[in-house]
């Protein structure tokens, strides 16, 4: 949950954050410019959370209801089943994108995998992939083949796993 405007620079922070809410580009840009000099009113700070898909939880706590909300949410539900998180129970405010991004490629299934490509581009979860998951070395040999042909169309996939963990060990000397 966040406060107002903690919802706010959430949500203007997003490229193309307006576009499915309804507003126009001036507009967007109105409020925005008004949202940083601090001189948007309350009301007009609540119609544009409603707009972007936010709904009042608590005296000014706000949830996230877009579909990126509900799918980060459902997935770190999933996580925690898995017992994806050693260290406590983590809330969807407490978790990077890249570590959701590690855990899903990792603990959870391929339906679960798909719906992370709504809501994070493909580079995103490839960057994520080569990062963390690839290094991790022959016991992901067999997953990190299969993301690598079923996903991100890599042709040679044996060839494309050896050379990333070549250039990782030689950026580690």
């Amino acid at each position: 949950m966040f406060t107002t405007d903690q919802a706010i620079e959430r949500s203007i922070s997003r490229r193309g954050w307006y576009k499915k809410s309804g507003t126009n580009d001036s507009t967007a840009r109105v409020y925005k410019k008004r949202f940083l000099e601090n001189k948007l009113d309350l009301e007009s700070r609540i119609r544009l959370l409603e707009a972007c898909g936010y709904r009042l939880v608590r005296q000014m706590r706000w949830e996230d209801n877009s579909i990126h909300g509900r799918i980060k949410k459902e997935l770190l539900r999933k996580l925690r089943l898995e017992n994806a998180f050693w260290y406590g129970n983590q809330s969807i405010e407490e978790i990077s994108d890249t570590e959701l991004i590690e855990k899903v490629l990792m603990y959870l299934d391929l339906a679960d995998i798909e719906s992370l490509f709504r809501i994070f581009s493909k580079k995103v979860i490839k960057d994520v992939w080569k990062e963390f998951i690839i290094p991790l070395g022959s016991s992901y040999y067999k997953l990190n083949i299969l993301f690598a042909f079923l996903y991100f169309n890599i042709k040679d996939p044996e060839r494309y796993i050896r050379d990333t963990i070549r250039k990782r060990l030689i950026s580690l000397k």
